[in-house]
Formats: C-alpha cells, structure tokens, sequence
C-alpha cells in the first residue's frame, strides 16, 4: 500500500511546495490560459479538412492559412515581451485572451473565405501575445520552485493540445466545424476574468538602467556569431517539422488514410498524448547522455515512421504509425535547451525572444510547402520529404558541437 501511495505522496508534496512558493492562483490560470492559446492552434489542422471543403479551397490554401496563423504568432513573441515590460504582464495577458476571444468568435461567425483569413490573422497574432508573458509572469511568483512551476505550465499546453483537439473534432463531428471553435469562446472569457483578478498588474520588477537601444545592440551583436547562426538553422528546421506536421496530419490521415475527420481528430489527439510522455522521457535522455544524442535520438527515430506512414493500411496499422510519430517531438526539450544555451546569461530572455520570432516565422514555411505538394497529387511525398528533414536535423543536431 506504502508503494502505491508514494506518487501519490510526490505529488502532494509538490503541489504544496508550489503553494508555499508563491501564488497558487496565478500559476493556475496562467496556465489555464496556455492551455488554451496553444490548445486553440492546435486545433486549427484538426478542423481545416471541414473548413477547405465549405470554402472550396485547395491543400495549398489551407497550408498558407496555417503558415500565416504561426507567422502572425511568431511575429508577436519579442514584442509581447517588451510591451509586458512597458504596461505591466497582466493588461498583456487579458489583452491577449480578450483578442483571441474575438478572432475565434470572428472564425465561428464567418460566412466567407475574407472573413476566415482576417480572423486567423488576429487569433495568431493574439495568441502571440500569451507565450513570452506567462514565462516572465511565473518567473517573477516563484524563485525555489521556478522550474517546477514552469514545466507545470508547458504540460498544461501539452494537455490542452489532446484535450481540446479531441474535443473540438468531436463537437465538429455533431454540430459542425464553427462549433468546434465556438465552444471555446466561453472558457477564453473566463480565463481573461481569472487573470485579471489573480495577477498582479506588474508581477517582473522593471528593468535596470540599460535602455532598450542598447540591449537591442548587445542582442544583434551575439545572434550574429556562427554558434548561434547554427542553432537558428537547427530552430528552424525543426520548426518546419513541427508546424509541418501538425499543420496536416489530420488532413493526410482524412485524404491519403481514409478516415473520417472525427476519426482523424481522435489520432491527432493521441499523438499529442503520446507526445508529452515522450518529451519527459527525452528530458531524461538529454540529462544523463546529453542534447546532441538526444536530438539525434529521438529526431532521428522518427524517419522510419514518416516511410512507414506513408505505406501502411488499416486503421489498427495507421493508428500506430501516428502514435510512433510522436517520437518526433522528443527532440523539442534538447533543442530548445541548445537554443537558450548559445546565448550569454545576460541577454538569453532577448536574445531566445529574437530567434523565437525568426525560426517560428521560418517555419510557417512548412504548411504552404506541403500543401502545395499535395495538391499536386504528392501527399506521401511531402511526408517522405519531412523525413528527409528529420534526417538533416538528427544529423545537425548530433554535429553541432563540431559545426559551431
């Protein structure tokens, strides 16, 4: 009975640590808030096979509709942070739910293809706004327990990318794809209330005397070396994956495998679920043999199953085909870790900030790439060629001490 119960006792013990540390409320919506920015992305591919249908457009449409949804994010990653510092985490972080409020509200109202794009451009641009802020806003509540409270945060990202991809397949299955977005509008709306009853309006003390011309100059003057060059082309290429795959894997599973989009969005969102399993299993990996073996590892696992995919029938065969595809997010915690580490201490919050905007808005590049080769009848070979990019990216991950 002792050894069932010890997990159970960790994570008491955690949770009270966290409770003891700093506000309990705060991390709590904040993450609530994560939950659903990142969640409210993800489930943009899982309902584009419904949406290009109704709006009689191509896979190279809906692969720039997801390119311009991530560029309009990455374009606000640096910004945010910097307007956080100007008027305070809290106006940023309810400014920013309040704006994805009205761009979902603006998806499920439209009646036309103008209106869809416009109201994608202001959901990727509000969403934007969240992910640099919520860092700064735990970082500042908590100083034992920082890390803890951060990774609590990331998971809850994790866990709304299977909750609410489910979910919203599910809803769009009964009542349609406007519903699959709509039904977020009421939780948004909450959250946007709970963070501004929870977190101070300035959680981070301000900066120091430096201004911000001068930390600008400091920040170009290191992204300019050839280590941190290599490690925005290592960003980014991984990013291309990223967005890449989960830009059109339910319409792949819909298109090349057959399946329903309901049955699709199930696979989606077990291939997230896998994910988060997988990503604490490489943190592990990364900390006892190192990034590069990780990188290379769990990156490099992955190119078999991008060929496999592409083969393989029956939804039994297809179903684990996506799940060991989740393997390829496994390289996320080592590359991010590569990332911030290629930085000096003094600028990494910047200087990560700048490269965060550029490799995301590099690899919004991925989604129109594949969409236009499926549109061309090349479905499986924009996979074969993601796993060509795997390959490159396990490769550059594991040299990367001798590139740089």
């Amino acid at each position: 009975m002792a050894t069932r119960t010890r997990p159970l006792s960790l994570v008491a013990r955690v949770v009270d640590d966290l409770r003891t540390d700093g506000s309990g409320w705060v991390l709590l919506t904040v993450s609530f808030g994560w939950f659903l920015t990142l969640g409210v992305r993800i489930v943009y591919p899982t309902l584009l096979p419904q949406v290009t249908t109704e709006f009689s457009v191509g896979n190279a449409t809906a692969g720039l509709f997801i390119g311009g949804l991530w560029t309009t994010y990455a374009l606000l990653q640096f910004p945010g942070g910097a307007l956080a510092d100007a008027v305070g985490e809290r106006l940023v972080l309810v400014g920013s739910l309040l704006l994805s409020t009205l761009g979902v509200g603006a998806i499920f109202l439209s009646t036309g293809l103008p209106t869809f794009i416009a109201a994608t451009v202001v959901l990727g641009l509000s969403t934007g706004l969240y992910g640099t802020t919520r860092i700064t806003v735990i970082s500042a509540t908590y100083d034992r327990m920082e890390a803890t409270a951060i990774g609590v945060s990331q998971a809850a990202g994790n866990v709304g990318n299977v909750v609410l991809t489910a979910t919203a397949g599910a809803v769009a299955a009964w009542v349609g794809w406007r519903w699959g977005f709509g039904y977020l509008v009421p939780l948004l709306l909450l959250c946007g209330a709970g963070l501004w009853l929870t977190v101070p309006r300035r959680a981070s003390p301000t900066t120091g005397d430096e201004s911000f011309p001068e930390t600008m100059r400091r920040v170009l003057a290191v992204v300019r070396r050839p280590r941190v060059l290599a490690v925005f082309a290592l960003l980014s290429l991984n990013m291309f994956l990223y967005q890449s795959v989960t830009g059109f894997l339910p319409t792949y599973l819909v298109e090349q495998k057959g399946l329903t989009p309901g049955a699709a969005a199930t696979l989606y969102s077990a291939f997230f679920a896998a994910a988060i399993a997988v990503q604490f299993l490489s943190g592990a990996v990364a900390d006892r043999r190192g990034n590069r073996v990780a990188i290379a590892a769990f990156v490099g696992a992955s190119v078999p199953v991008f060929v496999l995919l592409t083969v393989v029938k029956g939804v039994v065969a297809v179903a684990t085909a996506v799940v060991l595809l989740s393997v390829l997010l496994g390289g996320m915690p080592p590359i991010n870790t590569v990332g911030v580490g290629a930085l000096p201490d003094e600028i990494q919050g910047s200087g990560f900030g700048l490269l965060r905007t550029g490799y995301i808005a590099v690899g919004a590049f991925g989604p129109p790439t594949v969409g236009a080769l499926a549109d061309a009848g090349r479905f499986d070979g924009a996979f074969l060629l993601l796993a060509g990019i795997a390959a490159g990216v396990a490769g550059l991950g594991l040299a990367f001490d001798r590139v740089a």
